[in-house]
């Protein structure tokens, strides 16, 4: 299933073997250095960690962000655990080797990499130090593979040349050429490893990224201090990691606490996002390349913020609004998504974008009850909110929440009404609710007017859109009642619309998809759609309950009937966005980011606390 380890500036995609496919940094999302490593055992012959005869598992370790790969074969067991420190941008790979055998056994060990640093690759060059480490640098950055174990062999080269370091290592002996420099050079070093019978040994290899101005110095030295005191570091890791999650128990839902898996799941799905969050205030959508989801959007980041706000996470929502507070436009709008250093990347109008947007911050109000919080956005909430006045007032058109289509959509306008009456309530806490009246005005409006038009009078239920009228059933239409409330949960249309999209799907394993002509990755069900259409079940059960409705119960089975479908295709807590329809495998990213928020607020105490 492969894992992803980091911090807020450095996060390293592991692949299924265990292999290191890419990184991120000096930001999280941002840049990209494809690292392609490799890990091969010689012993008369090689063998690479992707041959078949290798039984592989991998988890990460329960309560932390370190994630372990097992291989396995008839003679050792080979055992990497990634982690990167909250203290120091380093890629730790520790590794152990168990001799299965009731003999000794001697083999090389060779770790490989063809890294190519940055977004644009370059002319880089790749040097072994007589320090004992490898570098690759070009005029930007630089990398340093090290080792508290000391290296034994060498070779730096080019991949497709017949100096390249893979070359030698299918030959089983490397050349110890010091330095190459090129478009795609490549390197490895090598341990001789010797293993009495039933033993086992262990060390650490490192990998260490900075800026580089050309002093070689810089990076060793930080590599010496690493090295000598890696037990702390990690120590210090452990330590903040049980911190941040350390009391989310009392946040749980009553009925699900007492679940073991659940209550892990939820550990996980936190920690998922955590390394989710740059330094800078970013959140991007998912460490994933195929789809390349590695920005941050206002929609994402929102349901992101609000999970980790409602599991006592203040800290980061509140610097993601900052950095989209310093990014917004001049007439309140946000673009459709950005690179993590704020800079705008695809530049379409999604106006959901801008209510989820102050949706969010008045969650984070609610929950923390900070007026100074609202008085120092109180600038961004009111341009974005005049924005969404003139939107709703004209039923301005836009891209969908999907990115495919151009129209007047039942979900954004159900964001909309939720971000001015989000920014509505804020309004009172900065004693300017008299100069915004006609928002309060245009609320009205929406209510009253989107019922009216999204309406569909023979097929009785809500369009997705209209201008041009589209009558897809599409799960986003939920948005109208859930979360954002322009129309009552237990509305008998609302309800209709729900059961239609109950009923339009019927994948083999279950699940509930976008919309049936789907074709995005095949046409899957989604992890946030299955979500939604729980939460909203659940919610219109505890509405009905209130009113002693004798109905209720059906709709609660209907939402546990959704959720232990997405538990059983949690992975542990590495939610994907899809589930292969028919071989109920994780498709496209993984893990998402909404996928995880959306599971969060299901097993949050109350989500009635983020309903506008």
């Amino acid at each position: 299933m492969g894992g992803i380890v980091g911090n807020n500036s450095l996060l390293a995609k592991i692949g299924d073997y265990g292999e290191i496919e890419y990184l991120f940094y000096p930001q999280v999302g941002y840049e990209t250095h494809f690292f392609d490593s490799a890990l091969a055992v010689y012993d008369k012959k090689v063998k690479w960690h992707w041959d078949d005869d290798w039984d592989i598992t991998q988890k990460y370790i329960e309560e932390t962000n370190i994630f372990k790969t097992i291989l396995e074969d008839d003679k050792i067991i080979l055992t990497i655990k990634d982690f990167v420190p909250v203290s120091h941008n380093v890629l730790i790979r520790r590794v152990y080797i168990k001799n299965k055998l009731d003999k000794k056994l001697n083999f090389k060990l060779f770790f490989y990499e063809n890294l190519r640093i940055g977004e644009n690759p370059i002319t880089n060059t790749v040097k072994f130090l007589e320090d004992g480490c490898i570098v690759k640098y070009n005029g930007k950055y630089i990398f340093c593979i090290g080792s508290d174990k000391r290296i034994d062999s060498f070779q730096c080269g080019n991949r497709y040349s017949k100096t390249s370091a893979y070359i030698d290592i299918e030959n089983g002996i490397l050349k110890e050429h010091k330095e190459s420099s090129g478009l795609l050079t490549d390197s490895a070093i090598s341990w001789n490893i010797k293993i009495d019978e039933k033993r086992s040994l262990a060390f650490n290899i490192y990998i260490l990224p900075q800026r580089f101005d050309g002093d070689f110095s810089i990076i060793t030295e930080q590599l010496k201090i690493i090295m000598n005191n890696s037990e702390n570091i990690k120590n210090l890791s452990m330590n903040y990691w049980k911190h941040i999650i350390g009391e989310i128990n009392r946040f749980i839902h009553p009925e699900l606490r007492q679940n073991n898996k659940i209550y892990s799941i939820t550990k996980r799905a936190l920690m998922t996002l955590l390394m989710l969050c740059d330094k800078e205030g970013g959140i991007i959508a998912a460490p994933s390349l195929h789809p390349d989801y590695r920005y941050v959007w206002g929609r994402d980041g929102s349901y992101i913020s609000i999970a980790l706000d409602l599991f006592g996470i203040r800290n980061i929502p509140d610097r993601f609004f900052e950095f989209m507070s310093k990014i917004q436009n001049a007439d309140g709008s946000w673009l459709q998504n950005y690179y993590v250093n704020g800079k705008p990347r695809l530049t379409a109008i999604q106006t959901d974008q801008i209510g989820s947007i102050l949706w969010a911050m008045d969650v984070h109000y609610r929950l923390t009850g900070d007026r100074k919080f609202v008085e120092r956005y109180w600038n961004t909430i009111e341009k974005a909110a005049n924005y969404l006045r003139l939107v709703a007032l004209n039923f301005t058109p836009c891209f969908d929440l999907w990115e495919e289509r151009f129209g007047v959509f039942a979900y954004t306008m159900g964001a909309t009404y939720a971000g001015l009456k989000c920014a509505y309530s804020m309004s009172k806490a900065v004693n300017k609710r008299d100069k915004v009246k006609d928002w309060g005005k245009t609320i009205e409006f929406l209510k009253h007017e989107v019922p009216k038009r999204f309406y569909l009078e023979d097929e009785e239920r809500f369009a997705k859109s209209i201008n041009p009228l589209d009558k897809t059933i599409d799960t986003s239409i939920l948005g109208l009642s859930y979360p954002f409330n322009l129309i009552d949960v237990d509305d008998e249309r609302m309800i209709k619309t729900a059961e239609a999209i109950e009923k339009a799907f019927k994948y083999k394993v279950g699940g509930i998809g976008r919309y049936p002509e789907d074709i995005y990755f095949g046409g899957n069900p989604w992890i946030i759609t299955t979500l939604w259409l729980s939460l909203y079940y659940r919610r219109l059960y505890k509405v009905l309950k209130e009113k002693d409705d004798n109905g209720a119960d059906i709709y609660l089975q209907k939402s546990k009937k959704l959720f232990n479908w997405v538990m059983k295709y949690s992975f542990d807590g590495l939610f994907p966005e899809q589930i292969h329809k028919e071989l109920g495998v994780p498709m496209s990213a993984m893990p998402l980011g909404w996928s995880n928020a959306m599971f969060l607020i299901y097993v949050y105490e109350n989500d009635k606390v983020i309903i506008p």
